[in-house]
């Protein structure tokens, strides 16, 4: 993963492209800095300003969505790049979808070698366990490593990237799924299923930036089958424009965003066109003068690795 020496801090930090600047450090990057417990994520944290909350609902939860600016390295970037490039290479991009959540676009589960492992051996059985000496793939350690990471931060009643404990209950993960959007594909206004996905949505951005929008929702949803794939926005996308507001959310190549609470149940969540402006609001006050407060961004080919964890009913039924 990053680390916080080099590629993790925005651009004004770097020794390496020395800009002749004065930054100033946000208070809530030393407070993410000083709560992070586990060592695999020990330099990550969240940036505010990657969150555009001008236009955002009164009452809106600022914790329920975070951004995490190269969370992953250019060589974990690679990796996962070359293994969904791999389960994908036989795939079509598809021009539309059931329920016109997503067009132009192509999916494949993300399975790491440990959860085709237990899918087949009995857990019971403490012999068959996968050898921990085993080679495990670079882009299954980012996986792991990025659950591990957001079980240790975005669980539990104080959810967010402040500290917080992963809660006892038994966090069961989803199959990771990799989703490539076409530069003229869409991704529509739509919730995640909260029938069999559980309490955060989270993704990886490969390839391309791009921007975010989150809308309060108008239903209530359930249109995603069992195995995670998208569905369920065919009525709300009639219906998105009633409740006035919106959050936007810059996710630039290597960030990890994540929904919860209420971004994750009562926001719905769309990728908005290429050309789309993101305003930097804090940047001259909180960061340095040497970066932009308007960017353009856009967006080309992109591809996301998508986290979900299970519904716990789904895991106490059992």
């Amino acid at each position: 993963m990053a680390s916080l020496a080099s590629s993790s801090l925005p651009s004004a930090f770097r020794r390496g492209g020395m800009e002749t600047c004065v930054a100033v450090i946000n208070p809530r990057f030393l407070l993410s800095q000083a709560f992070t417990t586990d060592a695999s994520a020990a330099y990550k944290y969240s940036d505010p300003r990657y969150l555009n909350l001008q236009n955002a609902p009164e009452g809106f939860d600022i914790t329920s969505a975070v951004v995490y600016p190269e969370f992953v390295t250019d060589g974990e970037s690679k990796s996962l790049i070359k293994e969904a490039s791999k389960r994908l290479k036989r795939r079509r991009f598809e021009n539309g979808h059931w329920d016109s959540v997503i067009t132009g676009y192509r999916e494949v589960e993300m399975s790491t070698p440990d959860e085709v492992f237990s899918q087949n051996i009995p857990q019971e059985d403490d012999n068959n366990k996968m050898n921990d000496d085993a080679a495990i793939p670079m882009f299954a350690k980012v996986i792991q490593e990025t659950r591990r990471h957001l079980e240790n931060h975005h669980f539990g009643s104080n959810n967010g990237d402040n500290g917080c404990i992963a809660t006892s209950r038994n966090i069961r993960w989803l199959p990771c799924h990799a989703i490539d959007l076409s530069a003229n594909g869409e991704l529509s206004a739509h919730v995640d299923s909260v029938k069999f996905s559980g309490e955060i949505v989270a993704g990886i951005s490969l390839l391309s930036d791009s921007i975010m929008r989150l809308r309060p929702s108008s239903n209530e949803w359930d249109g995603e089958d069992k195995n995670g794939k998208l569905g369920g926005a065919a009525t709300e996308e009639k219906n998105c424009g009633i409740s006035d507001g919106y959050v936007d959310l810059y996710l630039p190549q290597l960030s990890l965003y994540v929904l919860s609470g209420m971004s994750r149940y009562s926001y719905t969540h769309e990728l908005l066109p290429s050309g789309s402006m993101f305003e930097f609001l804090d940047v001259e006050e909180s960061y340095s003068q040497c970066e932009p407060k308007n960017r353009e961004v856009v967006r080309g080919r992109r591809l996301s690795v998508i986290f979900r964890d299970e519904h716990n009913k789904s895991i106490s039924n059992e």
